[in-house]
């Protein structure tokens, strides 16, 4: 894994809005520090460039890993994940309750692989809609 500068990280971090760029959990709520995702993993020769990184709450890195999409349990295809540099977030999930509820094959693909509505999850993003963040 390559060094990102701190200068790099207060980019991605800003443009993020200090929340997770995948399943959108603010940062200021995490017990553990927020990870520079290769959204296009270096061993798929992604660049370590503010266009190819994304910040990503602990979680949804673990479970992204290197991957760069799955099979879309619908249609059966193979589907690219969602890309937070290319494509808005409101397009592709929409929040019902503490729940992400996909809207199209790549949040499909995204909300599965990434498990945003793990019990644990979504009564966490319950309990932070219900404290008002």
């Amino acid at each position: 894994m390559s060094y990102v500068p701190a200068t790099l990280r207060r980019v991605v971090t800003q443009r993020a809005g200090e929340q997770c760029e995948y399943c959108r959990f603010p940062q200021t709520a995490s017990l553990f520090a927020f990870e520079m995702e290769h959204i296009i993993a270096e061993k798929h020769d992604g660049v370590t460039e503010a266009e190819n990184l994304a910040l990503s709450c602990p979680c949804c890195n673990r479970f992204k890993g290197t991957d760069l999409g799955s099979i879309d349990p619908e249609t059966g295809q193979l589907t690219p994940f969602f890309n937070p540099r290319l494509q808005e977030w409101s397009e592709h999930f929409r929040l019902e309750g503490g729940v992400i509820v996909p809207r199209t094959p790549e949040g499909r693909v995204t909300a599965k692989i990434l498990q945003f509505n793990l019990l644990e999850r979504i009564l966490e993003r319950e309990q932070l809609i219900s404290m008002g963040q």
